[in-house]
């Protein structure tokens, strides 16, 4: 083996321990760690996404792509699978390459190398080409072992990452369903404030937030998983909760403190991790929260100190909003506004005074939300739906039970045990 079989091999073994090492971390290592060169966020990120987010957002065609921007994760971690097992036989073949000479029949291509390691990473073995020396049957042996790891590390990666996406998707739809699809944080603080029912769902809340910040901290690709739901968007479930629990702390009148601050510390810390793996912290400077912006929020939530309330509350978004900002806009995902229309149609609700469901103004639009004036009505009644008419109409005329003729459970003559009825 001379100098120049010595680099090949050199070469090829660096390329192996590059893949073996970014599947170890990408699959087996539970949580993400920052440090270090890895295959997997350069393929995503940098080759296969930002081109694409790129091409989108030049063509300003966000909302005409989400059906196809839904597919991107699946069809990453295929590109990502078929990217590891190429650069994996690649290295082998140029190990193998290397110790041509140990090799009948001699290998006297790369092409043929490539033919030999591929059908030893893959465990097929035809044996039409067989290593004679101890150091080449040993590089046959890695090369099967090495692809037996990587597809059975594969599947169970698979089925891993559909169980958080499932439950992940399952928890952000009960969530917006509790506070109406409101996308509002405002809101969903003032239906756990009385709600009797408001443990149980900061308690989801909380499980909820934690379970992202750890699954998707050790499987960041599941950032990339959109919701299936453009209502209940996970991103934007959690800007909804993380902005309740910032209300519930700066106003600091709820039985439920222990809750909310949990929530708030587990989902600040998820965002700035996502965030640190995404490399978005330059964007995140140019982010700024002002108090003045949720005066007349905390106004209509009936703060006792509005400036310094909405002065606390502006310090503590500080923390998460930006970095859920940038992520906004990295994954093309958009937040809606903290406004005070929702949260006052809600509190006008609760007083009687709404002529409609609260759970109507997430169909608002925004500006309509805000100009709409509130009339003291009561609530409509409610015309019935065309189907309902329809089937009122199938009816038949009510039967009119003859003299002496038992209807339902009654028994004749008066007698609950009478047996011949």
């Amino acid at each position: 083996m001379n100098w120049g079989d010595i680099a090949i091999a050199t070469a090829g073994f660096t390329i192996i321990v590059m893949v073996l090492s970014d599947v170890f971390q990408s699959i087996i290592v539970p949580h993400y760690r920052p440090k270090g060169t890895r295959l997997s966020p350069l393929l995503i990120s940098g080759i296969l996404w930002q081109p694409l987010r790129q091409f989108i957002k030049a063509r300003e065609m966000k909302q005409k792509a989400e059906a196809d921007l839904s597919l991107f994760a699946p069809a990453a971690i295929m590109c990502l699978l078929a990217c590891w097992l190429t650069l994996m036989t690649t290295g082998f073949a140029l190990l193998l390459y290397a110790e041509r000479a140990n090799i009948k029949p001699q290998l006297q291509s790369m092409e043929e190398a490539l033919y030999f390691a591929a059908t030893s990473v893959l465990t097929i073995g035809f044996g039409d080409v067989v290593a004679c020396s101890a150091l080449s049957r040993l590089t046959v042996i890695a090369a099967a072992m090495a692809g037996l790891v990587l597809l059975a590390i594969s599947v169970s990666f698979m089925f891993a990452i559909q169980s958080h996406f499932h439950n992940r998707e399952v928890s952000s739809q009960i969530i917006s369903s509790r506070h109406g699809h409101s996308k509002n944080g405002a809101v969903l603080y003032l239906r756990l404030l009385d709600d009797n029912s408001a443990v149980g769902c900061l308690e989801l809340c909380e499980r909820w937030v934690t379970d992202i910040y750890q699954s998707h901290s050790a499987y960041p690709i599941l950032l990339y998983f959109r919701s299936r739901s453009s209502r209940a968007s996970w991103l934007v479930q959690l800007c909804v909760a993380l902005d309740a629990a910032a209300i519930a702390i700066a106003m600091n009148n709820s039985r439920h403190m222990a809750l909310f601050n949990s929530i708030y510390d587990n989902g600040s810390r998820a965002v700035d991790v996502f965030a640190t793996y995404l490399t978005l912290h330059p964007r995140i400077k140019n982010v700024t929260q002002e108090p003045a912006l949720f005066q007349s929020l905390f106004k209509n939530l009936g703060a006792s100190d509005i400036e310094q309330t909405a002065a606390y509350f502006s310090v503590l978004r500080q923390r998460y909003f930006p970095a859920l900002s940038s992520l906004s806009d990295f994954f093309l995902i958009e937040l809606p506004p903290l406004v005070s229309a929702d949260a006052q149609i809600l509190l006008q609700a609760r007083s009687g005074e709404l002529s409609f469901r609260p759970e109507q103004t997430a169909a608002l639009p925004r500006q309509e939300a805000e100009s709409y004036q509130l009339k003291p009505q009561t609530l409509p009644v409610y015309a019935p739906e065309p189907w309902q008419v329809e089937m009122n109409s199938r009816k038949g005329p009510e039967r009119v039970p003859r003299p002496g003729m038992t209807t339902g459970f009654e028994f004749p003559n008066g007698s609950e045990n009478n047996q011949n009825h």
